[in-house]
């Protein structure tokens, strides 16, 4: 019988905006926030130590001048984390010697997204509410490539988990598209209509040629990246837009899903009859963070508009908090 997992918990006075685990620790954590809602004031960052049953410990906080939307850890050193500001800034920092290792500022447009190469980690994309992604070298001070990839804000920048040189973006254009570095001007290489409204969301499969989008239509589509002529599959049940979906980095077939409707959902994608596992509705805002643990199977955590940052077992109920 597996062990479960207690839960732990992060309580702000700001909207909790991303939750990511640590790729190192165990029992570490990042977390963004926002004041109101990230329309407008301050942002932060949060490093915690996950306590069982606990608050999340604060381990170190970064105070910054506005929303502080996404954040990514360095996969090649344990203290690296990068952080897109409302503001247009893009910040590594160290979070053990507390230090700023590089800032970028290429616009004042809002970053939405940010994600850290798995196979190169001094590469760093950065997505933003024109629908604009660079790719930084975080050893340099200036990007090194520019893409615009979207028609309108570009929601999610993420990483192929296996080929370095392809990422995919989502945006409000409803598209998803891959991107190959390697490609003639480092072009799109494949583009689809994934819903008829914004598609703010995609993350692909570990094990799968599958990539997940989700939607302002309240729609999860399934798309195998080998066809992308329509999808394989369509998750319902979501009663509001979904804002993120996240794969399972143990299971092929388990997809998260954090939704407007302030839950958070759990989905089997080998079940077409009945795909959903289970509904963790205990958020009282819109849910817009959502991570698995790589290291601790079955744990995830979601980040709310309302202050609140969970971390809990998926196959059991969410605390309330």
């Amino acid at each position: 019988m597996q062990q479960q997992i207690p839960a732990s918990f992060f309580v702000s006075n700001l909207s909790c905006m991303s939750a990511k685990f640590s790729p190192f620790d165990i029992d570490k954590i990042a977390i963004t926030c926002a004041d109101n809602f990230g329309i407008q004031g301050k942002g932060r960052l949060i490093i915690g130590q996950i306590q069982p049953n606990q608050p999340i410990k604060i381990l170190f906080q970064s105070e910054e001048n506005d929303a502080v939307f996404d954040c990514s850890w360095n996969e090649a050193d344990p203290n690296v984390i990068a952080i897109g500001c409302g503001n247009g800034i893009v910040k590594v920092l160290n979070a053990g010697t507390k230090q700023i290792l590089t800032q970028y500022l290429e616009s004042k447009e809002e970053i939405q997204s940010v994600e850290f190469g798995h196979k190169n980690p001094n590469w760093l994309l950065a997505s933003n509410l024109i629908g604009i992604t660079r790719l930084f070298d975080i050893t340099t001070q200036k990007p090194v490539a520019y893409f615009q990839t979207h028609k309108g804000c570009a929601y999610t920048c993420t990483w192929h988990p296996i080929q370095q040189n392809i990422f995919a973006t989502s945006g409000n254009d409803g598209a998803m598209r891959l991107w190959d570095l390697n490609s003639p001007s480092n072009k799109n290489i494949a583009s689809v209509k994934a819903h008829m409204s914004d598609t703010l969301s995609c993350d692909f499969n570990k094990y799968e040629e599958l990539i997940a989008t989700s939607s302002a239509d309240k729609t999860i589509k399934l798309w195998d990246l080998r066809n992308l002529k329509a999808p394989i599959q369509t998750l319902l049940g979501h009663r509001h837009p979904v804002r993120k979906v996240k794969f399972s980095p143990h299971d092929a077939v388990i997809l998260g899903s954090a939704s407007y409707d302030m839950s958070v959902m759990i989905w089997n994608i080998q079940e077409p009859s009945n795909p959903l596992i289970k509904n963790h509705p205990k958020h009282t805002e819109f849910v817009v963070g959502l991570d698995f643990s790589i290291h601790t199977e079955k744990q995830i955590c979601s980040a709310s508009w309302d202050g609140k940052t969970m971390v809990w077992q998926w196959d059991q109920e969410q605390p309330t908090v």
